[in-house]
């Protein structure tokens, strides 16, 4: 089972300087729709290739990244390019959202 490695403003910058494509879920123990499709990401990063870099951030221990990438709306799916942000994804999507993005993100490599 592939692991979601847990990311705040100590070791966030792994993200910033990756030369492929990250998946990072800010999300927050206290959300209700967050819980509820964890399950459903987690499986959803099982399928992605291994060069891609995948990740979560629980906003409550992570203000800094937080007000940083203007997370307002929780879940909040956001994919980064060369350590670009390209793709902000907020509230539950289903994976052939998060999957259509990034193919889109392939495409135009």
């Amino acid at each position: 089972m592939r692991n979601l490695t847990s990311y705040n403003e100590d070791n966030f910058r792994q993200i910033e300087q990756y030369e492929g494509i990250s998946v990072v879920r800010f999300s927050a123990p206290w959300c209700p729709p967050c819980q509820a499709s964890e399950e459903m990401f987690s499986l959803f990063v099982e399928r992605l290739d291994d060069d891609i870099q995948t990740g979560k951030v629980n906003v409550d221990q992570a203000p800094v990244l937080t007000t940083k990438y203007e997370i307002w709306g929780l879940p909040s799916v956001l994919i980064f390019h060369e350590g670009q942000l390209v793709k902000r994804i907020p509230g539950v999507k289903s994976p052939a959202v998060y999957a259509q993005a990034i193919a889109d993100i392939k495409k135009g490599q």
